[in-house]
């Protein structure tokens, strides 16, 4: 039989692999331990918060603070789901949180699930099966503009050589919007072409990007290179890849000029990413490219459907770039999203790299 010390110290290993953050706290509001998913999760050790005020580890809101006290007074638990607490750095956690009643002195037991990946990933999904349904409405829409547009483009033709060629404008007319309307519903169909992937260097691709909105936008904005020179070589489409960076690069640099942001700047971001969760498949190691501007901000109300065909509020945009963008990277089995605030959007673009060298 195992004595008192070593179920202990079974008991206090087992609660260090746990992947749910655990503070214990005694009765004067005080961190009496951390497992280690409560240090990776605050970023402090067990040794340097021991006895601290939590206040120091999380800043509580008075209603927070009261139900602790209350529970440490009365041993009763209480749980709150999909709530928001603040770290100290200022940083907003969506967590389910459950507080336990240890001991008759009042320790409490905070168990602290964050919920900030689930969330993302529930959104991911969700996104997913709209731009899915999406898709397959736009292409049977397509299949439905382009065989009328055909008739309506060979009847001018037709036309045209019946009519004095004093009357040829107005048919040629017909001809030309036509023309048009073919290219831009083959625009919202998407690419068609399959990826031709090959070993290739990103921040190659980054530097043709980088090259290319300096000749846009001269001296007005300023692009800033923030490179990890340890990421190894990417399988894949490098002109795909290119088309993506060059849609968001470009969106970015639109949105610094019509709005006269001074200095207006974009950061070409590159890093690895470790245990990142795509879809059903949690990746061992992925390469985040990130595309970041000082800009005014996407509105609150758009962030959502940036992502869906022909939604924009520029006046000269067709609204097709990011929808174009979203399906390349997905053919990459890739993600890209966006966060935004005012004075700083950032598009991420996540690329598996098990295949990669």
């Amino acid at each position: 039989m195992p004595n008192p010390q070593q179920t202990s110290n079974a008991l206090a290993g087992l609660v260090n692999h746990l992947t749910t953050a655990i503070v214990l706290i005694n009765a004067r509001m005080e961190i009496v331990a951390l497992n280690l998913a409560a240090e990776n999760l605050f970023r402090a050790s067990h040794y340097q918060m021991q006895l601290e005020p939590v206040s120091n580890l999380l800043l509580l809101d008075p209603l927070l603070k009261q139900q602790l006290e209350h529970s440490s007074k009365q041993q009763q638990s209480f749980t709150s789901r999909d709530t928001q607490i603040q770290q100290t750095n200022g940083r907003m956690l969506w967590v389910d949180l459950s507080v336990t009643a240890v001991d008759e002195h009042g320790s409490l037991a905070l168990e602290i699930q964050p919920l900030e990946r689930v969330k993302k990933l529930t959104q991911e999904a969700r996104m997913s099966t709209q731009q899915q349904t999406s898709a397959n409405l736009v292409r049977n829409l397509a299949h439905e503009i382009k065989n009328p547009l055909g008739g309506i483009r060979g009847a001018a033709q037709l036309l045209q050589r019946e009519l004095d060629p004093s009357l040829h404008e107005f048919t040629d007319i017909i001809i030309s919007e036509a023309d048009r309307l073919r290219d831009l519903v083959d625009r919202l169909v998407g690419p068609q072409r399959q990826t031709q992937k090959q070993r290739y260097n990103i921040h190659q691709v980054l530097d043709k990007i980088e090259q290319l909105l300096k000749a846009e936008a001269g001296e007005q904005i300023q692009l800033i290179r923030d490179y990890d020179p340890s990421l190894p070589e990417l399988l894949i489409d490098a002109n795909q890849i290119t088309q993506v960076l060059l849609n968001v690069g470009r969106n970015a640099l639109q949105s610094l000029l019509e709005n006269d942001i001074q200095p207006g700047q974009i950061s070409l971001k590159t890093r690895a990413v470790r245990r990142f969760t795509i879809g059903n498949t949690c990746h061992r190691l992925v390469c985040c490219i990130s595309i970041i501007d000082n800009g005014p901000g996407i509105a609150a109300d758009l962030i959502e459907d940036i992502f869906f065909p022909l939604v924009t509020r520029r006046a000269q945009g067709t609204g097709l770039g990011l929808s174009i963008a979203q399906s390349l990277i997905q053919q990459h089995q890739g993600l890209i999203e966006c966060n935004s605030q005012k004075g700083q959007t950032c598009f991420n673009i996540y690329l598996p790299m098990e295949n990669n060298p």
